[in-house]
This record gives structure tokens, sequence and C-alpha cells, in this order.
């Protein structure tokens, strides 16, 4: 009964999960989990004395100087202790980004460049894409500052771009004294990033814009030739790495000292999304450090979870064979939640041959010397099962997609979990068992459903599928001119799924999905007939409105359980004045305030079926 006591909870299975039943959706050991494991240093690396975090230069003294958020540091004695100055005679007006760059030029001028979050506007995401007016709304400018004694004192912040910008971290100064600072912004109406220079031959007071670099791919918030990082070579021309979605950095060079670039195109270094950084040793060579694509996952496009450090001894023509200096894998019985991140670093040779290595994603603070790469490495990782847990029967069981699998880094509580814990605070012995599956149809409901959940003797099955079944694929080659399920089939489906739970005598519960609202990145994909780009919810109503009214039917034609997701996110909306987004993680999959409310409507649906 609903009423059991809490007495005679589970807690002998395993009182640490709760139960909601992890290994029972798949998750491999790199990839799924929802902890991030220790941090891994290259075994001859050792940690730095400091947790602060780089662009690091040397000061006339032989100190060390950095920035943060408003003020600058300083440290004699390698970092063990730090003294603080202002960075601003105004720190209201002014930020600094955790993504800077740092330079002290020949002449002993240090130059900070940063991003000022203290300007910081960015509308509702949902409309990156839209119009020129709202282009203009998104602001995020960059600006350089100056000090003239080694961090003591700094002169007033100089603008240098009003647009959007995602991202600087490297600056240099060239032999003839050029200050390049690598900066990108938003270009419209592309509504991706570009990268775009500026250089200065002044000491940094005063700066000419270079040409715009382009690649001309994507329109979401992260898409374009973005976070570059430049050298200049030994015949004076600069050499520039950017990030972009190819699978591959991308480069480009300048024979006139930045203002001018050109032979932009694919490099031959692989690389997930993220940035890389450049910089000339004291022996010459170029260092490299930068996400390649994991050892254990090489056609991973997206895992930062190793930091790999290259070398070229003829500009970056060529590279050595990547060396994992960092890395921060999957740890399926961790207690440490987080992503598996090690990026965003920045390289700083203190002394010759002496690397300090600093990341803004996963706070590595390392040093080693260049003598001792070679002699170890970290160990490629190997898969690791995840732990077998054996449902009880009775249990209830949540079978879905994306929307109700776990999301680990993105999402702390599925609605599987936070229904657990309303379960347990009410009382109740019974356990919760997520089954979701990214990507998956009715279609593929059906050919795991006897595996996946029936087997286990469930008590109360949760079916929510609808988001995939209804999706044309028009970004396809050629486009797709129809759902991926079509709807009759899709009903078919539903009342195969129920007819299958009722057999095994299990009570059925349907619901309907959460709504959808369009991304830059949504558009980019889906943003053609029958979807109307131009509507708040022309993601939504053209075709997965239409899925959802089967689901309304048949839970009251079949007398099956029901919650109506779609309409409780409407009602928040319209309660609390806040837009859809304010629910959903990228436009599709709900956020923790999102699956709150999917939970808190479960809960009594449930009550009624365990009565």
């Amino acid at each position: 009964m609903w009423t059991e006591i809490v007495m005679k909870l589970h807690w002998s299975l395993n009182s640490r999960s709760l139960r909601v039943g992890l290994a029972l959706v798949g998750l491999g050991a790199f990839g799924e989990s929802t902890h991030a494991g220790p941090l891994v240093l290259h075994p001859n690396a050792s940690p730095l004395p400091t947790e602060q975090q780089g662009p690091f230069v040397t000061t006339a003294d032989g100190g060390i100087l950095c920035v943060d958020t408003k003020q600058a540091w300083r440290s004699g004695d390698e970092g063990a202790t730090w003294s603080a100055t202002p960075l601003f005679a105004d720190p209201e007006k002014f930020a600094v980004s955790n993504e800077r760059a740092l330079l002290r030029t020949r002449k002993g001028v240090v130059i900070a460049a940063w991003m000022n979050m203290a300007e910081k506007n960015a509308p509702a995401w949902n409309l990156w894409g839209g119009s020129k007016e709202v282009f203009d709304q998104f602001i995020l400018p960059t600006y350089v500052c100056r000090s003239r004694d080694d961090g003591k004192t700094w002169e007033a912040p100089i603008k240098l771009n009003q647009p959007w910008c995602g991202c600087i971290h490297s600056m240099i100064e060239t032999r003839s004294g050029r200050i390049v600072l690598v900066g990108q912004e938003i270009i419209y109406p592309g509504w991706r990033h570009a990268t775009v220079m500026f250089v200065s031959d002044d000491e940094g007071m005063t700066w000419k814009r270079s040409n715009v670099l382009d690649y001309g791919e994507g329109h979401h918030d992260h898409a374009g030739s973005i976070e570059g990082s430049v050298i200049e070579r030994a015949d004076g021309s600069l050499y520039l790495l950017m990030r972009t979605e190819a699978g591959v950095l991308y480069e480009a060079t300048s024979a006139d000292g930045g203002l001018t670039w050109e032979n932009l195109g694919p490099s031959k270094i692989r690389s997930v999304t993220c940035c890389p950084q450049m910089g000339r040793l004291t022996d010459g060579r170029v260092a490299l450090l930068w996400n390649h694509p994991p050892r254990h996952q090489p056609d991973n496009a997206h895992s930062r979870e190793e930091l790999s450090l290259a070398f070229s001894e003829d500009d970056g023509k060529t590279w050595s064979t990547p060396i994992v200096i960092a890395a921060r894998y999957d740890d399926p019985g961790g207690k440490e939640a987080g992503n598996r991140r090690v990026s965003y670093p920045y390289l700083y040779e203190r002394k010759p041959s002496d690397l300090w290595i600093t990341t803004m994603q996963g706070n590595l603070r390392m040093r080693i010397t260049l003598a001792d790469l070679d002699k170890g490495e970290i160990p490629v990782p190997k898969p690791v099962a995840a732990a077998e847990v054996k449902p009880v029967p009775n249990g209830l069981w949540m079978f879905g997609d994306s929307t109700t699998a776990f999301r680990p880094g993105a999402v702390e509580k599925v609605y599987s979990v936070r229904l657990q814990e309303l379960l347990l605070r009410m009382g109740s012995s019974l356990n919760v068992y997520n089954a979701g599956k990214g990507g998956n149809t009715t279609r593929d409901a059906l050919a795991r459903f006897e595996r996946d959940v029936l087997s286990q003797q469930p008590r109360v099955v949760v079916i929510q599928f609808g988001i995939n079944d209804a999706a044309v694929d028009v970004w396809k080659t050629p486009p797709a001119a129809d759902s991926r399920v079509p709807i009759a089939e899709y009903e078919k489906n539903l009342r195969t799924l129920v007819g299958m739970a009722r057999e095994r005598k299990a009570k059925v519960i349907l619901m309907t999905t959460n709504p959808l609202r369009w991304t830059g990145r949504l558009k980019d994909l889906y943003g053609k007939p029958p979807y109307d780009p131009g509507a708040e919810d022309g993601f939504d109503a053209p075709v997965l409105a239409k899925y959802n009214e089967v689901i309304r039917r048949l839970a009251k034609e079949l007398g099956t359980g029901f919650v109506d997701v779609r309409a409780a996110f409407e009602a928040y909306a319209a309660e609390s004045g806040h837009a859809m987004d304010d629910l959903l993680l990228d436009g599709m999959h709900p956020n923790d305030k999102g699956h709150a409310i999917v939970a808190d409507q479960l809960a009594p649906a449930i009550r009624d079926q365990v009565r």
C-alpha cells in the first residue's frame, strides 16, 4: 500500500543510490556516468603551490603576476604566498572574465585583455538567430588595461569591441614590438562566432582591427571559428589555430603582422570542440596544449577528459605525438559530481623547461619539466562496467527517451531521482528505476521493453515517448518529409506497450512530452517547413502537438494513469510569467526545474495506481 511504513525501505539493497537503478540504463564507463573521477596528473608532474589560475607573467624582479575578477596578484616566493592590488578605480563598472590574456612587453608594460562581465547582457537564448535588434542586445565587450609598474597600479580600461565575445586567451608581442590579441565576436546575419584580431604598435594604448575570419559553419552560440591562439614564426609571419566543430583545428596565416589574415582552412590537428593554446618556449619550439580526442574514444568529438601537449620544431607545420599530461575520467562509484573536463589551458614557462599549466575548466594546477615528459604516461583507461543493480519486483519503472534518462553534468536530479525522494519522504517502500535511453522512439521501446522493464516484474510502468517519434529530420540530405515514426504507427506502438505491460499485471501511466522551444542550434537544424522558425512554438505545434493528442486520447480510451507534462509546463510559464526556456536546458530537454515539475505531477498519479 502507499502508506507502507518507512521502516520497510529496502536499504539493504543499495542505500546510497536510493535504488534508482543506475546500471539499468546502459551507462558505459565513459560518457554517461553521474560522477567525474579525480584529476589525474602525468606521473612526473606535481601540483602547483597555488590555486591561482593563469595566465602568468614574470615581473622585472623575477616574481609572478596574474589577475582575477577585480585584482592583480603578485608572488615573490614561487606562488606560495600572494599580495593583491586593485585593477580598477571604479570596480563596480568592471569584472574580468575567467578567460583572459596577459602579456608583459619587452619594455616592461603589462597588458591584460578580457571580457567585461559587468556589462554582459544576454537575452533569452531561444532568441539566438533572431533580428538585428535582438543581435544588438547580445553584449559582452572586449577590454584591455595596462600597468607600467608590474601590476601595482593600473591605467583605465580601454574598450576594443562592443559585440558579444565568447573567449579571449592569446596575446603575443612580435619581434617588431607589435602586440597581437586574438579576439572573436558574433557576426550578423550568420549568428556564429568569427575570429578577429586587434593589434597595437604603441604598447597597448591604441589598437587596430583585422579582417574577420569566418569558416562559415553553424549558427548556434558556440559555432564558428573561435577561441584562437597565435604565434610568430621565424620568417616573421603569424600562425593561428582556432577551435571549430569540424573535428580538427582550423589554421590561418598573416604576412603583415596580424592586420590581414588568409589561408583559412583545416589543419591536420585533430581536436574536440575546445580551444587550443600555443606558446613559444625558450628552446625555440612551439608548445601546443589542447583537447585531442581521448585515446579510449578516438571518435569522440566533444570529450574534454584528456589534456594533451605536443611540440613543433618547424613553427606549426608538423607536431610531435600528443602526450596526455592531465585527465579527469569517469568514476561510476565516485562521490565527486561534475563534468569530466580538463580544458581551457594556460601555459607558462616559469623557468627554462619548467612548465606551469593551469586550466579554467577542471581546476588543473600542475608543473612539469620538459625532460620528465617522456619518462612516463597516464595509462589509457579501461572501461569499467557499472555496478550491477538487481531490481526487486513491484518497482516503479520510468520508461522513455532522453527526457527521462539521466543527464550527468547537465541535470542534478532527473525526475526518477526526485520521485524516489518524494516517495521516501511519504514513507513509501516503493523503489524507482530509470530505463530512459536517449534517441529512442516507440519502435526502439518495443524492441527493449521485455529486456529492460518487463523482465523485472514492474508494479507500475510510466511511459513517455514522442519527441523522437515526431521529429521530421529536415536537416538531412535530402531533407526528410515525414516524421521518424508516422503518427498511426506511433499510436499502434503505444497500444502495444500498454498491452504488454498489462499482460504482466503492471499498471501503466502515460505521459505527454514536454514542450519544445527554439534555440539557435535547433533553428540551424530544423528551421524549415513543416517547422516555423518565426513562431515561439514553431518547433512544437506543427508536428509534436499532434502526437501529444494521441497520448491524451489513448490514456482516456485505455483507462491508464495519465500525466500531462506539456500542460504542466505551459501552466508554469503562464502563472509565473517566465518563458518556457526557464524549464528547458536546450530547447528540448527539461532542466532541474522542469524535472521537479514532472516528479510533482507523477507522485499523485502513482498514488492512484498503487492504492
